[in-house]
């Protein structure tokens, strides 16, 4: 029985990057699958990912999602996209 509130998609694009602050490098993952409500993201350096972020979809941050981690299974991170419902 499938769980998801939103249908999952192959990803638009293979790379994105995770925003945590002014002053931080940007680092690097890889979107495995997304979803309005959310995606399955393997972040280069996955210990460095803290709880929330924003997720960049374009490396000049037009395209951007400010999101939560759900779940985490080894360097796999599931997260929800925040202020959607």
């Amino acid at each position: 029985m499938e769980r998801r509130k939103h249908l999952r998609q192959a990803p638009m694009i293979g790379r994105a990057f995770v925003y945590i602050g002014k002053g931080v490098p940007l680092i690097n993952c890889d979107v495995m699958n997304i979803s309005d409500g959310g995606a399955r993201i393997v972040p280069k350096t996955p210990e460095m990912l803290p709880a929330q972020f924003v997720l960049f979809l374009a490396l000049d941050g037009s395209e951007r999602r400010t999101c939560r981690v759900v779940w985490r299974d080894g360097f796999d991170v599931g997260v929800a996209f925040e202020g959607l419902d």
